[in-house]
């Protein structure tokens, strides 16, 4: 009973744990990020949950060159978060590592 405690109270805190913020899942298909364009707000943690679901794509590892996350491997049918915290407003562009393709972007508002 101890330890089943200790396990609902540790589910409570991560989110508290992985820090204020939201979740976006982002899929890696044939066609490239789904959704290509992602909201957020300066100065706001956000998680980007990517997952792809496909072998025909070059996107099997991405870059956001603005949050120095460079070459972060997506393996396939496996999610992979990264948080990052944009730091000003404006446009913050991800893409695949190899070929810088993919043209993802992070919409950073005030």
């Amino acid at each position: 009973m101890k330890k089943l405690l200790i396990a609902i109270a540790l589910a409570a805190a991560a989110p508290a744990l992985a820090g204020e913020g939201r979740k976006v899942d982002i899929k890696v298909t044939d066609a490239g990020f789904e959704p290509r364009e992602v909201k957020t707000k300066k100065g706001q943690p956000v998680t980007l949950v990517f997952t792809r679901t496909t072998d025909r794509t070059c996107i099997t590892a991405v870059d956001i060159p603005d949050e120095n996350v460079k070459n972060l491997k997506l393996p396939l049918n496996q999610a992979v978060a990264v948080t990052v915290t944009p730091k000003k407003a404006g446009v913050e562009k991800f893409h695949c590592s190899a070929m810088a393709m993919g043209n993802g972007k992070l919409l950073v508002q005030d």
